[in-house]
């Protein structure tokens, strides 16, 4: 059983990734339904927006067609042409003529009256006669002028009168352009029902939320349907020049929107206030929703990561630990857990391979240790007798030439060769007494040559000395070009040279025989890269598998064919720092 989780490196875990994607994946997604609810937003509010100035159009082109009405119902009565003969004949009529001709005016303005409901009352003032003429009498000019509601001084240019009753006059005289000086024979006043105007703006609902107000630039004249009083203040009543406009105002700290509208017949202006709250209720819906799917988007992450915790980090974490032990050549790990889904699989698969992978490393390592050892024993055992064999027969030409100091060096030189051949103490060494083992070789070897053997040696650099490296892997190497490289030569010749890089040791080893030909190159070749154990091993086979072993499979031996024919032997070790 794995124990505790190893820690890992938080941004490469696949549960962080697999997170990063759902929240990538997510994140788009939020923001287009925030971009969606802005855009539904906008959309909404212009419409309304311009669903309140349409409506509030209406209104003002309602009433400003029953003024126009008006106007033309005054015009035409005032060019009435009984109208206008009452007036201008007036002395000479009899008292019957007088009075038919007064009876069809006071018709006349009853007529009018009745053509429209916004019309409170209308009299018509006869100056050159003295007489005054409403719906209902007939009386003296004086009094009746005396009556008529004061107007205030801020009158409108379109016929338009504010009065300080509250309430509007429109008044025509005939002729519309008198002469200067004289007293037009007719003048006609006409009172604008403001009961009647409010009736014109029924359509709208009336709360505290909302308001509808006609009024006058400069609010001379008010008229209101609302049962808000805050929104007659003077300062909301203010309206720009530019016209319709529409902004947002703020009334007792409620916000609302104030659409205003110009009336076309007059200089009036018809404003409405809405509740922002009232009209654009619908955004704080839309933002709970937003908001509300944030919130679901951030638990389903939360349940996401708890599920991919659950269900496949631990159980990859788990499978992970257990490689992290057998990494440490910890190889008797074992995953132990109840599960049913495709991890109980490779949990099974991961035993069932440590079981296996156990067995070979055993077998394998068993196998190879007493096989390097055998093929180590069967190389010494080759060298020994063969070499010793030519040692003695030195010593004994030497002897006959009563040569003392050669048979003690020589001697010496044997003594140093077969104590390092025969210590079993270790089976690496330092390159440092591989190379000084190999020159004691060359030494030997140039006595048996009398002297006619040269060897040019490079420098040794200092990364040599402390290299470790398997036992005999100069030596036979050596022995290899003087067995089978200069055979034949009369005056034998061995270069060698010796290089170090970062991580890497090369010693090349070159004879000056001539007879080694790109066929025997290839064959040996072969021999080197064949993994068949089972076939005969030479010491250059034996050499290059051990190197394999030691330090890994981009060492071993190099060979090549110089073009005089010789064989070029590179030794290269390659070793991870």
């Amino acid at each position: 059983m794995v124990g505790k989780d190893i820690p890992a490196q938080v941004f490469h875990s696949i549960q962080v990734k697999v997170l990063a994607t759902f929240l990538l994946i997510l994140l788009p997604v939020y923001v287009l339904g925030a971009v969606i609810f802005h855009w539904t937003y906008l959309q909404m509010h212009q419409q309304i927006i311009r669903s309140q100035m349409a409506l509030l159009n209406l209104y003002a082109e309602t009433i400003d067609d029953e003024i126009s009405r008006i106007r033309l119902l005054e015009y035409n009565c005032i060019n009435d042409d009984d109208l206008v003969y009452l007036a201008n004949a007036y002395p000479i009529l009899d008292t019957f003529e007088r009075s038919q001709y007064l009876l069809r005016a006071q018709h006349r303005l009853q007529v009018m009256k009745n053509s429209s409901m916004c019309i409170g009352n209308v009299v018509l003032h006869l100056p050159t006669v003295g007489k005054s003429i409403d719906t209902r009498n007939v009386e003296p000019l004086a009094e009746s002028w005396n009556r008529q509601p004061e107007a205030l001084p801020c009158a409108p240019s379109s016929g338009l009168t504010p009065t300080k009753s509250g309430e509007l006059q429109m008044s025509i005289q005939y002729p519309l352009t008198p002469r200067e000086g004289s007293t037009p024979p007719l003048v006609m006043w006409l009172t604008l029902s403001n009961a009647q105007i409010q009736r014109l703006l029924q359509g709208m609902d009336h709360t505290q939320e909302t308001g509808l107000v006609l009024t006058s630039p400069d609010s001379c004249f008010v008229l209101e349907k609302t049962d808000n009083a805050s929104f007659l203040n003077p300062e909301l009543l203010t309206v720009s020049q530019q016209l319709p406009s529409t902004e947002e105002v703020t009334v007792e700290g409620k916000h609302f929107q104030k659409t205003v509208v110009a009336l076309e017949e007059s200089d009036l202006v018809l404003i409405s206030f809405s509740s922002t709250e009232h009209l654009f209720g619908f955004r704080h819906t839309y933002l709970f929703l937003l908001v509300l799917f944030g919130v679901v988007s951030v638990l389903a992450m939360c349940l996401f990561a708890f599920s991919v915790r659950h269900l496949v980090h631990k159980p990859i974490r788990t499978l992970v630990d257990a490689f992290r032990c057998m990494k440490g050549n910890n190889f008797d790990v074992r995953i132990h857990q109840k599960r049913n889904d495709e991890f109980a699989y490779l949990y099974q698969s991961f035993n069932g391979m440590m079981d296996h992978l156990q067995k070979l490393i055993e077998q394998v390592y068993d196998q190879r240790l007493l096989t390097q050892r055998a093929e180590l024993k069967q190389l010494q055992s080759q060298i020994n007798p063969h070499f010793l064999y030519n040692g003695f027969y030195n010593i004994y030409r030497m002897a006959k030439k009563d040569s003392n100091d050669d048979i003690a060096e020589f001697s010496q030189l044997l003594s140093e060769y077969y104590q390092y051949i025969t210590r079993n103490a270790a089976d690496t060494v330092t390159m440092e007494q591989e190379i000084r083992h190999a020159m004691t070789y060359l030494k030997i070897q140039q006595i048996r040559f009398s002297n006619r053997l040269s060897v040019e040696i490079g420098p040794t650099p200092s990364e040599f000395g402390f290299l470790m490296v398997p036992r005999l892997i100069l030596q036979p190497i050596l022995e290899n070009a003087f067995e089978h490289g200069m055979k034949n030569v009369l005056e034998p010749k061995l270069f060698i040279r010796f290089e170090a890089r970062l991580g890497e040791w090369n010693v090349c080893i070159e004879d000056n025989g001539t007879e080694f030909s790109p066929e025997e190159l290839s064959e040996l070749q072969q021999k080197l890269d064949s993994t068949d154990t089972q076939m005969e091993t030479t010491a250059l086979i034996n050499i290059h598998r051990r190197l394999r072993y030691h330090f890994g499979p981009e060492s071993g031996l190099r060979l090549s064919r110089t073009p005089a024919g010789s064989l070029q032997v590179q030794l290269h070790i390659v070793k991870e720092e």
